[in-house]
C-alpha cells in the first residue's frame, strides 16, 4: 500500500509498505530505489543523478512505527530533511506565535537583518 507520494521539484518519491508482511519499497520517478522487510521500520538509502546535472544526490528515507501504532517516514536528500515525522525532532517554529502565548500576527521577512514587526495590514 502506497503511504506517501512526495513531488521533489519534478521528481517523485513514494513509499509503500505492508504493514501485514513487513514488505517497504522505496520509488523513485516510477523505478524501484529501494526494497527489504521490517515489522518495525528500517533505513533506506539510494543515489540519484542531480536534476542539474552536477553531481549525486543521496537519499535516506526512514521508516518506523509512531507510539501510537502509525507509520512514519522522513525523507533526506544531501543530509538535509526534506519531510519530517513526529519521530524527528526537526523544528523551526518560534514559541512566541505558539497559541498560548501573544497571538499577534506577525510579519516573518526572509532577510534575517530585519526585525520581526506587526503585519498591520493583517488588521483591515
Amino acid at each position: 500500500m502506497r503511504i506517501l507520494s512526495l513531488p521533489i521539484e519534478s521528481d517523485l518519491l513514494e513509499v509503500h509498505n505492508s504493514l501485514w508482511s513487513g514488505e517497504e519499497k522505496v520509488f523513485f520517478n516510477g523505478s524501484l530505489a529501494s526494497s527489504g522487510c521490517s515489522l518495525f521500520g528500517r533505513t533506506h538509502y539510494f543515489t540519484v543523478d542531480a536534476a542539474d546535472g552536477g553531481g549525486v544526490d543521496r537519499y535516506r528515507v526512514e521508516i518506523g512505527m509512531s507510539w501510537y501504532g502509525g507509520c512514519t517516514v522522513d525523507v533526506f536528500r544531501n543530509d538535509r530533511c526534506l519531510l519530517a515525522s513526529c519521530r524527528t525532532p526537526l523544528t523551526r517554529v518560534d514559541p512566541s506565535l505558539q497559541p498560548h502565548m501573544d497571538a499577534k500576527p506577525y510579519h516573518l521577512s526572509r532577510d534575517k537583518s530585519r526585525p520581526t514587526e506587526l503585519d498591520d495590514e493583517f488588521f483591515v
